[in-house]
């Protein structure tokens, strides 16, 4: 079982540092988190590329999640509460 991290041990916020890959070029794009925090876009440094990320946007639905929601709702209505 671990222990509780002290509070030098847990790291701040302005120490973290996200990495966004660039679907369209393939560029590695490395930001501190509070650089990016609150931002709506950002864009990738690859040369020549004109990718934004969204960093607002809610992840996409896929089918396969979208299928598995709908299950669980669906037998979620067939199992008697309590």
């Amino acid at each position: 079982m671990g222990t509780i991290p002290t509070l030098r041990e847990i790291p701040s916020a302005a120490r973290i540092r996200i990495l966004l890959i660039c679907p369209d070029c393939g560029q590695e794009n490395v930001e501190f988190a509070d650089r990016i925090r609150g931002a709506r876009t950002y864009p990738c440094r690859g040369e020549g590329c004109d990718f934004r990320f969204d960093l607002l946007s809610p992840p996409r639905k896929s089918l396969a999640r979208g299928l598995a929601e709908a299950w669980r709702k669906f037998y979620a209505a067939l199992i008697p509460a309590g």
